[in-house]
């Protein structure tokens, strides 16, 4: 069971997403109907911690094998945001940075889950340009520290 409810208009997620890079590219999620991209991820389970449900994620979306040992956490952001549905979200996301080879890499390709997203391989410079969620994540290509940030976006805060 994923760690998301929904009350009312408002909802509530446990989410995790990992920066994946290969050289001087990142790997995106280029959504079909939407005017923006995310790394790939996914919800939480229940009893599942946010690097073995990354583990899992990874294996669905892209069939990547990779071991937790292989990620680094380099943010921990609480998110407040508004859809433009109008449903208010409260969620915490966990980034990890996932440096590949070229053993792994593949070019660009479909999201194994959802063939309205398509997988691409971003260079650094045009992902700090480009309409990215949340854009807070930009700045781990200059700065893959561990930050906690706390991002309020929500309408009329």
């Amino acid at each position: 069971m994923d760690i998301s409810f929904k009350i009312e208009n408002e909802v509530f997620n446990v989410r995790t997403s990992a920066f994946i890079r290969h050289n001087d590219e990142v790997l995106v999620c280029v959504h079909k109907d939407k005017d923006y991209c995310s790394l790939p991820g996914g919800r939480v389970k229940l009893n599942e911690s946010s690097s073995k449900a990354l583990v899992r994620e990874l294996k669905e979306e892209l069939n990547y094998d990779i071991r937790e040992e292989e990620l680094k956490i380099v943010r921990i952001v609480e998110n407040f945001f508004t859809y433009k549905d109008g449903r208010v979200f409260h969620e915490y996301l966990f980034i990890y940075e996932l440096a590949i080879d070229d053993s792994i890499y593949n070019g660009d390709f479909k999201n194994l889950e959802n063939e309205n997203i398509t997988m691409n391989w971003m260079r650094e410079e045009a992902f700090i340009l480009y309409n990215v969620k949340p854009g807070i994540c930009k700045g781990i290509v200059a700065d893959n520290s561990l930050k906690h940030i706390i991002l309020n976006e929500k309408a009329n805060d």
